[in-house]
């Protein structure tokens, strides 16, 4: 688990229905990092809120747009803390 400091201190959580989340929308998870190194906005937005929908589940794809505009230089941060939650284990 990853944290960031959006509207508050949320975590980006790695679990089987964050996998199942990415994959409804891109088909893989292989599919939906070859978006991201695009540097695709929607597919950056939708890994977010994936992560971010386990901890939020009232969460939607335009909130998380909404956290992430309010203060683009939370983009770094939002960054790293994909990568963190990405290379650790998928919580059951």
């Amino acid at each position: 688990m990853a944290k960031v400091i959006l509207d508050k201190e949320r975590n980006f959580t790695l679990s089987q229905e964050t996998m199942t989340r990415i994959n409804e929308k891109y088909g893989s998870i292989e599919a939906a990092v070859e978006e991201l190194r695009q540097l695709n906005l929607h597919a950056f937005i939708t890994i977010v809120w994936a992560l971010l929908a386990e901890d939020d589940p009232d969460l939607n794809f335009e909130d998380t747009a909404r956290l992430l505009y309010a203060n683009p230089e939370n983009m770094k941060q939002v960054d790293a803390a994909i990568t963190m939650a990405f290379t650790e284990k998928i919580v059951p």
